[in-house]
């Protein structure tokens, strides 16, 4: 199988990676925004997997240095990259919510359903295919005696001593069913989950091996599966089957929504909000901080009535010591040149303001609460393929007096080890500010 390696944002010539043969599953992507089309050029909105009939597309984040030119001799690097990419998919993904109450949601449905196949395929190694019981009363059985359904259905009759006698009894019985559609269901989920990680071991990733395989037919779309699945839910008292259920029930939602039959695609659209979990987790992140920041506050001449809308809402904040520190998580690498001159992208003139508004919120805040900070370290974090992290510089705005923000590059390497881990590392920043 060919693999291909790309890069976000990146154009590339078309007959690169769609042949004249893929130009259906093209339109596909170009739907979804996957990709952008410029003439004969095309560019990816989007970091992951896209295993196609006859190659298999990597593309990489947009800070990584270019693949596709640098491939020769690199094909284990690269493999070994995107690796750590995927697991860092997979943290996230259970970072931010319940698989099982996740709604399809546009930006995050192409990690979604590798965690929901996972989780599967995890269930059946642990329980075995979908069981289902019927509860089964005969008369004069050899089961368990159902005194309740004896008394209330059955004459009785009385012996000298007037107590009752019954004749006849109800016994309770349970009979598995061994064939239902709900295990159907499932079989066939089972073997969609195996044919996707096939993609996974043809690209040569560890940890994704299993077979299996359901010939039987199976009626009905996903919709009427769906149907199925919440009848049987409201008749099971079962915590794991109950969980099953909702679990195949989001994998029938999942693949209900997608547009891609022909298609296995992991990855995202918003690889900015993975960084910044990523950052968020490593540095340690205070969300309660932010209730601290005021609210605009809108007023109708008519009416005396305060009105609050949202606030600012910065990237990571937390206090170390008497210290507050504010960063905001750029999904891009800044350089300067040899001169000092700013080589690529660099945050605008709304992330700077915005980030100077922070601390002037917070300074306000504490000052009228009687809380008096040392420091306010205010920064914007890089990513970058380097193996250490590195302070390259600041920016300062006149309208700001006597306040910076800091410029540092996070070695992604570094970043992801520690999160995967779910390990900090401050004190490296720290001691980077220091020296």
């Amino acid at each position: 199988m060919k693999i291909l390696y790309f890069k976000e944002l990146k154009k590339y010539a078309l007959d690169k990676c769609f042949q004249s043969e893929n130009s259906e599953i093209l339109n596909k992507l170009m739907e979804r925004n996957i990709i952008i089309r410029d003439n004969q050029s095309i560019s990816f909105r989007f970091v992951g997997m896209i295993a196609l009939i006859d190659c298999i597309v990597i593309v990489f984040p947009k800070y990584k240095v270019a693949p596709y030119e640098n491939y020769i001799g690199r094909e284990v690097e690269h493999r070994n990259y995107i690796k750590t990419i995927f697991k860092v998919f997979e943290k996230y993904r259970k970072s931010k919510s319940s698989l099982l109450e996740k709604d399809c949601d546009e930006e995050e449905e192409y990690l979604n359903l590798f965690s929901l196949y996972k989780s599967l395929i995890d269930d059946f190694i642990e329980n075995g295919l979908y069981e289902n019981e019927r509860h089964i009363h005969t008369l004069c059985g050899d089961g368990e005696i159902d005194w309740n359904k004896t008394i209330g259905e059955l004459d009785n009759h009385f012996n000298i001593l007037k107590n009752p006698i019954y004749l006849n009894y109800y016994t309770h019985d349970i009979e598995e069913e061994q064939e239902n559609y709900i295990r159907s269901i499932q079989k066939k989920l089972l073997t969609d989950a195996a044919a996707y990680f096939e993609e996974f071991r043809k690209f040569g990733i560890d940890g994704f091996q299993f077979d299996f395989h359901f010939d039987g037919d199976l009626i009905g779309d996903e919709e009427y599966r769906i149907f199925k699945i919440d009848l049987e839910l409201r008749e099971n008292f079962s915590e794991r089957k109950i969980n099953l259920l909702k679990l195949m029930r989001s994998i029938l939602k999942e693949k209900a929504h997608s547009i891609y039959e022909d298609i296995n695609i992991y990855g995202t659209k918003s690889y900015h909000s993975i960084w910044e979990n990523v950052c968020q987790n490593v540095l340690g992140h205070n969300s309660t901080l932010r209730e601290n920041i005021p609210k605009p506050n809108w007023k109708s001449v008519n009416n005396e009535n305060d009105n609050y809308s949202s606030s600012f809402i910065p990237d990571i904040v937390f206090e170390e010591n008497d210290d507050l520190h504010i960063y905001d998580a750029k999904y891009y690498e800044t350089e300067f040149d040899e001169k000092g001159k700013l080589k690529n992208s660099a945050p605008g003139i709304g992330d700077i303001s915005k980030q100077f508004l922070y601390e002037e919120s917070y300074r306000a805040y504490y000052k009228e609460v009687g809380i008096e900070k040392s420091r306010y370290y205010n920064a914007f974090l890089f990513p970058t393929e380097e193996t250490q992290h590195s302070y390259i510089g600041e920016v300062s705005f006149k309208i700001f007096p006597g306040k910076k923000i800091e410029l540092f590059k996070l070695s992604t390497e570094k970043m992801y080890k520690n999160y995967l881990k779910d390990l900090k590392l401050r004190k490296e920043i720290n001691d980077i500010r220091k020296n």
